[in-house]
């Protein structure tokens, strides 16, 4: 693989991650708010599914960019994380 065609599907991933996070962000805060169970249920099950994308798309990009690896690494380690 070249080097442009890995910086443009690292582009891609990591906009596909900003829209994930972004989802994750709208959706959760509506379970605690919908007055509906079964609506309730559905967010929930949307919000996970993003979360387990969120964590799909952050393991390929650490995959191809070890610097993104290191640097989630550290900055995990910093938090306690690690």
């Amino acid at each position: 693989m070249r080097v442009s065609e890995l910086v443009s599907d690292l582009q891609a991933l990591r906009a596909n991650l900003a829209e994930e996070l972004q989802a994750v962000n709208r959706y959760e805060p509506l379970i605690d708010q919908l007055a509906h169970e079964e609506a309730r249920v559905v967010i929930k099950r949307i919000t996970d599914a993003r979360k387990e994308h969120v964590a799909a798309l952050n393991a390929v990009i650490e995959r191809l960019d070890p610097k993104q690896r290191d640097a989630n690494q550290t900055h995990g380690a910093a938090r306690g994380e690690g």
